[in-house]
């Protein structure tokens, strides 16, 4: 694996760009990181059977609130987002990024720092005249005044919720809209550090250049995580494994899926072991997925997906200290594997009693459900 990163640093070492994986704002030396790019021309956003999959996902949705007789004023929250803050969450432009440290706190809880980052187009009049017109409490730190995020979060999901004071020990939050296309979630303590980050005025978290290599092995990656355990407090249980760092990227190559892992150990002999017990664990499951004709149709069909998806896992890679494995699996097959989910949440569901009297029902046509054709999924 070394190797092959080491040659692919002077070819595709700039093909991943800062603008790829935005990670201004979270911290340089964070040792937990999650960051995604935009997914725009890629099918995992843009196919028509992912258009498909979110509009059956929608209808799934409501059939749910009124089979568990949810109330009739259960929040929308896509609605909400798009009305009161101006705000497309189905933008193939938005992007994530997440930095965290952690240590242990005086009390024995943990202590965490750090930010996220969520860029996405949104209307700041719109979120400001939220705030003022629930009553929430404002928040200044790091030289920009936003809004208490917790009472924030509260007043979206209950639309008559009455912002709740902050005790003398609550955990401060704060929400700051920065502008149109940039929102941050940081705690006071860490507000200066993430903004001066974020305007570039201090350094931000940076993929290595290993880290760059290993993400473009997925073709086009929209997904990078990374965890340094070495920066965070000690687990014996995790001690005596020896894993010191674990990294996942994940992307689009062609007309797949493609999901890249790799753990790194203390040492090549703590790796060797692992990588061996993840093989062995890949070689029986077939045994273990194999199909019994008397079990239940809905147990067959959860066995086949779990025997798809063991045959898109490729042989686990022991490289000195590191073990690492692909999945690759076809995005056609992919979504059809979350719809063939679905069918089997819809029957469950519809086992338990289905919709809740005097519930309002699905659309449908001709008495029966409207069907939705996705590639992959069972007739």
């Amino acid at each position: 694996m070394r190797l092959i990163l080491a040659s692919l640093l002077t070819t595709v070492g700039a093909a991943l760009t800062g603008q790829q994986f935005d990670t201004r704002g979270i911290p340089a030396d964070a040792a937990i990181v999650l960051v995604t790019a935009p997914t725009t021309g890629l099918q995992i956003n843009n196919s028509p059977a992912m258009e498909a999959l979110r509009e059956r996902a929608e209808k799934l949705a409501a059939k749910t609130k009124n089979a568990t007789g949810a109330a009739a004023d259960q929040p929308n929250y896509e609605k909400i987002l798009r009305e009161e803050f101006g705000m497309n969450t189905n933008d193939t432009n938005n992007s994530f990024a997440l930095g965290v440290n952690m240590t242990n706190g005086a009390n024995g809880t943990p202590d965490f720092s750090g930010a996220a980052i969520l860029h996405v187009k949104l209307d700041p009049k719109k979120v400001d005249a939220f705030g003022k017109k629930r009553g929430l409490a404002s928040l200044t730190a790091g030289g920009k005044t936003g809004w208490n995020a917790l009472q924030f979060f509260a007043a979206v999901a209950d639309a008559n919720a009455k912002p709740q004071p902050d005790g003398p020990d609550s955990f401060q939050l704060g929400l700051f809209v920065v502008d149109a296309s940039t929102v941050v979630l940081v705690q006071p303590k860490d507000a200066a550090a993430c903004f001066n980050s974020l305007a570039g005025k201090t350094p931000a978290y940076a993929l290595s250049a290993a880290q760059k290599a290993f993400a473009a092995q997925t073709g086009k990656p929209y997904g990078f995580f990374s965890v340094n355990l070495a920066r965070l407090p000690a687990s014996p249980d995790i001690e005596k494994t020896g894993l010191a760092s674990a990294l996942m990227a994940f992307g689009e190559k062609g007309p797949n899926q493609v999901y890249q892992i790799a753990a790194n150990f203390t040492s090549a002999e703590k790796a060797k072991t692992t990588g061996q017990q993840i093989q062995g664990f890949l070689a029986a499951a077939p045994l273990l997925l194999a199909i019994d004709p008397a079990e239940p149709a809905e147990q067959q069909a959860i066995k086949k997906m779990g025997a798809e998806l063991v045959s898109a896992i490729q042989p686990v890679k022991v490289t000195g200290n590191q073990a690492s494995l692909t999945i690759s699996l076809e995005t056609e097959k992919l979504v059809g594997m979350v719809s063939q989910i679905m069918d089997l949440a819809e029957k469950q569901m519809e086992a338990q009693g289905g919709p809740a009297p005097g519930a309002p029902t699905v659309q449908a046509t001709g008495g029966k459900k409207k069907p939705v054709t996705v590639p992959g999924t069972a007739k």
